[in-house]
């Protein structure tokens, strides 16, 4: 089994899984970042949309980009059941995006970045798809020592330290860099009883050129 194939056999079971792992602050954080009113924002790795579902109360519209089919199914089904229609699910990589350059005003991604093999490579693709002062928020995992999240879970990255994440944004381009502790923590076992705590980051970051 893959990443892929994880997150697509779990998907059904997804919200209550994630709830166990980070609660509902995270996302009113990371939208606190930058003005999402009336703006075209971009989800990456968005699963059953924890991001995706809040950003469509402001956004013009919402690009919900995950590469697990059956997530994306979640999503829309949620969205359908709500009436919400200005979300816009798309099958797809991170490190790939299938969007135009410059299309869009912001770009969250929510613990997801540390399931990117190439992650440096999705900071890059991220900045591509940006129009000028347009805003990349990042949400993910600071370094922790959980092993057992890369076999069980197809983690890629245990978490990233600010340095890291700052010097992938700045390479990129970005300006107006900030990375900061949110003062929340991500709590997970393994099947063996092993226990892992860390605590999440919020980075935020402008592109100044096109």
């Amino acid at each position: 089994m893959d990443s892929v194939k994880y997150f697509d056999s779990i998907a059904n079971q997804w919200n209550v899984i994630r709830s166990e792992y980070f609660n509902e602050t995270l996302k009113y954080l990371a939208l606190s970042k930058v003005d999402i009113k009336n703006k075209i924002c971009a989800d990456l790795g968005c699963g059953t949309g924890f991001i995706s579902l809040e950003l469509s109360l402001d956004a013009n519209m919402v690009f919900s980009i995950d590469n697990s089919r059956n997530m994306l199914k979640e999503l829309y089904g949620i969205a359908s059941k709500n009436g919400i229609k200005n979300i816009h699910p798309i099958i797809g990589s991170m490190d790939e995006i299938p969007l135009f350059d410059s299309s869009v005003d912001a770009v969250f991604t929510n613990m997801a970045l540390h399931h990117v093999k190439e992650a440096k490579k999705a900071v890059e693709e991220m900045y591509r798809v940006l129009k000028k002062d347009g805003s990349i928020i990042i949400s993910d995992v600071e370094q922790h020592n959980g092993l057992w999240a890369k076999e069980e879970m197809f983690d890629e990255w245990l978490g990233f330290s600010h340095e890291q994440i700052e010097k992938w944004m700045r390479e990129a381009g970005f300006v107006d860099i900030e990375v900061e502790s949110t003062g929340l923590s991500c709590k997970g076992y393994s099947s063996k009883g092993e226990y892992t705590e860390t605590g999440i980051f919020i980075a935020r970051g402008r592109k100044e050129e096109e």
